[in-house]
């Protein structure tokens, strides 16, 4: 979910809020352990991304946005407001939370 605004809820799913949703349960996991629901939440998350938000034509890369019913909105791929920095951003803490790990 997007937000909730006037209890209105907007189901589109915006690249940069499904992977900073990652790093935030990331992020959650990190203060406490115990809490496997947000390791679930954030394996949850990815799975979601990889499944229907990555755009898998030659050079592309995530779409912008999807609706309720996993279909791209009709967006640029990149464009001012839109590039891979949440996206990138997410990729690398999930890598250095890992070797942090291991």
């Amino acid at each position: 979910m997007n937000e909730c605004l006037n209890g209105i809820n907007d189901t589109t799913r915006i690249w940069w809020v499904q992977a900073e949703a990652v790093v935030g349960f990331l992020n959650g996991y990190e203060k406490n352990h115990k809490e496997h629901r947000y390791l679930e939440a954030a394996n949850s998350v990815w799975n979601y991304i990889k499944t229907y938000l990555i755009d898998r034509r030659t050079g592309s890369e995530w779409y912008w946005a999807l609706n309720q019913d996993r279909i791209p909105l009709n967006r640029p791929i990149v464009e001012p407001w839109k590039c891979p920095y949440h996206n990138g951003r997410m990729c690398f803490e999930v890598i250095r939370r890992a070797k942090h790990d291991s």
